[in-house]
């Protein structure tokens, strides 16, 4: 769902859409270019979060209510190594309208699960895959949300191929993604609902300072419809963020806004505070960005 959560928040737990625009979903392993090329593992995150500003950001697919808390949870489980993964995204958010401690009682749940390749690729590497995403109301309302789409992801580290950017402990690191709604009968192609998404664009960079201790991130998609132009964008999401890592902790302060781009409609914003928890059942969790990027609600 593209929702989100009015307060502030911090985790003990993780691992970025709702209706049509949010991501939940990152790279497999997210920015990792290098990898296990064989093995079985179970690495992923649990999360924390809430909204800091919501003037407009829903709290169900229908986009009824405010989004205030979100419990999520990530899991990468590996079968051979990077070389094939399923990733499993599971996200609750909870509605600022609701009263006394209604605000802690999830509205919405939302999974996405898939199958992934990871594989080396000049200085980098493509990821290849395809999700399944469901988001549905749970305490009101029958609206739902749900697609199959495929996608590949470019994934680059700067550093790996310009090694002064890491004797300074400096990094920028990210992907660019091209995806298609292979079966998509309720999945919207602007944050008021209309459409049906037929083409994912986006981009995610992150500049790492301080040997990563503090990094500066933005993420862009864009979708497309189906029904009015297949190739022309119809919403733009963006997410500027700043992210302190502790490793296995994670802090991530944002600001989303999703909005048409072809015609004048609801524009969802919002700030938000993340928290994270890492595993990896195999080693000692690095960043979280170097396996997946915690995702807009």
């Amino acid at each position: 769902m593209r929702l989100a959560p009015a307060s502030f928040a911090i985790a003990l737990a993780l691992a970025a859409q709702r209706g049509s625009a949010l991501d939940k979903q990152g790279s497999a392993h997210g920015g990792n270019i290098g990898g296990e090329s064989e093995g079985t593992n179970v690495s992923g995150s649990v999360m924390l979060g809430s909204a800091l500003y919501n003037p407009t950001y829903a709290a169900r697919p229908d986009n009824t209510g405010h989004a205030l808390f979100r419990y999520a949870a990530r899991a990468d489980i590996d079968l051979i190594g990077s070389r094939l993964s399923i990733p499993i995204d599971v996200n609750m958010f909870t509605d600022r309208d609701q009263p006394g401690l209604g605000v802690f009682k999830p509205t919405e749940f939302d999974i996405i699960a898939g199958v992934t390749s990871t594989w080396p690729l000049g200085p980098g590497a493509i990821e290849l895959g395809s999700r399944l995403e469901h988001d549905r109301p749970i305490d009101r309302g029958s609206f739902t949300q749900t697609y199959v789409d495929v996608r590949s992801r470019y994934l680059y580290s700067l550093a790996r191929s310009f090694p002064d950017l890491a004797r300074h402990a400096l990094d920028v690191t990210g992907w660019v993604t091209l995806g298609a709604f292979a079966v998509n009968p309720t999945y919207a192609a602007r944050p008021d609902n209309s459409g049906k998404a037929l083409l994912r664009y986006a981009l995610h960079t992150e500049l790492s300072l301080l040997h990563d201790l503090v990094s500066v991130g933005i993420d862009g998609t864009m979708f497309t419809d189906r029904e009015t132009s297949a190739f022309v964008p119809s919403e733009l999401d963006l997410t500027p963020e700043v992210i302190v890592h502790l490793a296995p902790f994670e802090l991530h302060l944002a600001y989303e806004t999703d909005m048409p781009v072809d015609r004048s409609g609801l524009t969802q914003t919002y700030a938000y505070a993340l928290g994270a928890w890492n595993f990896d059942f195999r080693r000692e969790p690095g960043p979280l960005e170097t396996r997946g990027q915690i995702h807009s609600p």
